[in-house]
């Protein structure tokens, strides 16, 4: 066990993906303000499924750091209409001056779609996609499951996971033991997806007592519970 220095993505334009509520916003946030020691990121939230959980919510918790978020200004509304900020061609033209994109991507295929607008800008550029699942979620309580959701995404958006990364928590009840019970699972995924798991989050006070590497995270999202 070791404790995961998530500045070891070196993609330029991360993408981030998973099932509805694994807590890809969450991974998205942190993953910006622990690169933006390293650049500058663009933290943009392309969620146009989930209205609750966004990464705009970040925004002034990541203040300070070195991140720009970009959202659609419909954004934490009750409007429901997809749209692209035009701000997100400029900051993936920036990753040719050093800069970083971490996009936040909505959950399953329905989000992954919506990838299709930009698909060939992020190509151009050395990237890489996470799946970020939740064992603890409904539909991917299984890695069979959790492996079926993740092919949905990856034909919907175009691009092939690079990571996996296992954030199995039950909200703000999480204790250590939850976290270390799914180090199966996420051994499991990984077998049958061929895919390499690049970390375990947790926001216990003490590591989980697992082989491999373990991230801390903090919560930059809303609290269901």
């Amino acid at each position: 066990m070791a404790e995961f220095d998530i500045r070891r993505i070196l993609a330029d334009i991360t993408v981030v993906t998973g099932h509805f509520g694994a807590g890809k916003t969450n991974f998205s946030a942190n993953l910006s303000s622990a690169l933006s020691d390293l650049s500058h990121v663009y933290l943009i939230d392309y969620d146009n499924v989930n209205p609750y959980f966004r990464a705009l919510d970040a925004k002034k918790a990541l203040n300070g750091k070195d991140v720009t978020v970009i959202a659609s200004e419909f954004a934490n509304t009750n409007v429901d209409i997809p749209s692209v900020p035009p701000e997100i061609i400029g900051a993936l033209n920036s990753v040719s001056s050093g800069d970083r994109v971490v996009i936040d991507v909505g959950g399953d295929m329905l989000g992954a779609v919506s990838l299709g607008y930009i698909h060939d800008k992020i190509a151009a550029n050395a990237h890489g996609t996470v799946y970020v699942f939740n064992a603890y979620r409904p539909l991917t309580s299984t890695p069979e499951e959790a492996l079926g959701v993740m092919r949905e995404i990856e034909s919907a958006g175009g691009f092939k996971t690079s990571y996996l990364v296992n954030n199995s928590n039950i909200g703000a009840a999480t204790e250590k033991e939850d976290i270390e019970k799914t180090a199966d699972f996420a051994d499991k995924l990984s077998a049958l997806s061929g895919v390499p798991l690049l970390c375990t989050c947790y926001m216990t006070e003490s590591a989980p007592e697992i082989s491999g590497n373990v991230l801390k995270i903090k919560n930059y999202t809303k609290r269901l519970f």
